[in-house]
């Protein structure tokens, strides 16, 4: 998971206001409960992956989807979950990148 997050952290990519993501932060699209959850897609700070509540959460989506994700990094976990687990790390979230 290191890995993941230092590949995450040396991300090049500016917002340029065609849904682009800030420097130092990574997509994350919340793959939803399947029953009422639709996808989510937030923007979070590379730092805030640290925290205990939302390694957790990424440890959940290596085990389904592998380290090597590529484009936007997936989290099979419920939207209310992962709010949850943002507002424990302190992260701020966006969906409008």
């Amino acid at each position: 998971m290191r890995e993941l997050i230092r590949r995450l952290s040396f991300s090049d990519r500016v917002s340029d206001g065609s849904g682009g993501v800030p420097r130092g932060c990574v997509p994350v699209l919340v793959l939803g409960d399947g029953v009422d959850d639709e996808a989510e897609r937030f923007v979070v700070r590379v730092e805030a992956l640290r925290h205990p509540s939302l390694a957790a959460l990424l440890e959940m989506a290596a085990q389904e989807f592998g380290y090597k994700q590529e484009g936007i990094l997936r989290v099979p976990c419920a939207v209310h979950q992962f709010k949850h687990a943002l507002s424990t790390a302190g992260a701020v979230s966006s969906k409008n990148y």
